[in-house]
């Protein structure tokens, strides 16, 4: 199996006359899905080259939060998208674990759940209404008081007015992700 990235393409798009013809597949962009992508099909054989325009991994992976959140990302009328991260939230701990083994570096998985705060009144107020929909779907939501939220998360500030908490939603470190996917 071989997979090997070029930071910048070896030919113009357009223009395949300069192509590496030595691959079975072309992944363009060296981000997380990118990269996910490379590895999973070099695992099953293919000669695999990534196109990335900038540096491998750097740009929006390098600089996203890590979560993997569809019930506190569930926006009203996404429930296709909410359906496809519940999906692919179902898929990351077997992801995660083959990536660990393979490369013997942790992405530092973990299954906190995600903590949604309102930090005024009218936050709550707008928090109260996505905490209704995301019940009205089926998410697994508990709405918590502020001495509740602080329980859970003491390094809050004492002054927020109530939040949510999705304990099915999952978190990994980005930047661990990147470099153990390069």
């Amino acid at each position: 199996r071989s997979v090997c990235f070029f930071d910048r393409p070896p030919f113009v798009f357009g223009s395949m006359a300069h192509a590496d013809t030595s691959h079975d597949v072309l992944v363009v962009g060296g981000g997380v899905v990118g990269l996910g992508v490379a590895w999973r099909l070099g695992q099953r054989g293919a000669r695999v080259a990534v196109l990335e325009k900038g540096a491998v991994g750097r740009g929006a992976s390098w600089a996203a939060a890590g979560m993997l959140a569809p019930v506190a990302e569930l926006g009203f009328e996404e429930l296709d998208l909410y359906a496809l991260s519940r999906e692919s939230l179902r898929r990351w701990p077997t992801f995660a674990r083959d990536l660990e083994a393979e490369t013997g570096q942790s992405v530092d998985y973990r299954t906190d759940g995600t903590l949604v705060v309102a930090p005024d009144r009218d936050d709550a107020a707008a928090l109260q209404r996505s905490f209704r929909f995301q019940q009205e779907h089926g998410a697994e939501v508990r709405w918590l008081s502020r001495d509740a939220a602080l329980d859970l998360e003491p390094f809050l500030s004492p002054r927020i007015a109530a939040a949510v908490h999705a304990p099915g939603d999952h978190q990994v470190d980005n930047r661990r992700l990147v470099e153990a996917l390069r």
